[in-house]
């Protein structure tokens, strides 16, 4: 996603070619840039070339950006669990409609 914003932008044609980005550097095409840990992104992503290649995921993409766009995070209710329980904060959607009132006394 982050990798083909600037060809979804129309900066350049290949992401590969924007020169602030660390894909060439995930792509093995530079030498380390002394920034970039490169083997993460290589072990999910064995071909990331292709992966890239084959444009944006348009049904993921909006998922992310409505997840963006609401301030919550994209994920299975396992990962949300975990982050919750991680950040002792509620993080998944609530019930709609008033919150029950908090009595005092």
């Amino acid at each position: 996603y982050v990798a083909l914003n600037p060809v979804r932008a129309r900066l350049v044609e290949h992401a590969e070619d924007w020169r602030w980005s660390s894909t060439p550097a995930h792509l093995g095409s530079v030498a380390g840039d002394g920034l970039t840990t490169a083997a993460p992104v290589r072990e999910r992503f064995p071909d990331l070339q292709a992966r890239l290649a084959a444009g944006e995921d348009e049904a993921s993409s909006a998922r992310l950006r409505r997840a963006e766009q609401i301030g919550r995070p994209l994920g299975s209710a396992a990962f949300i669990a975990d982050l919750e329980r991680r950040t002792r904060r509620r993080l998944a959607p609530a019930r709609p409609g008033r919150k029950p009132a908090v009595k005092h006394g």
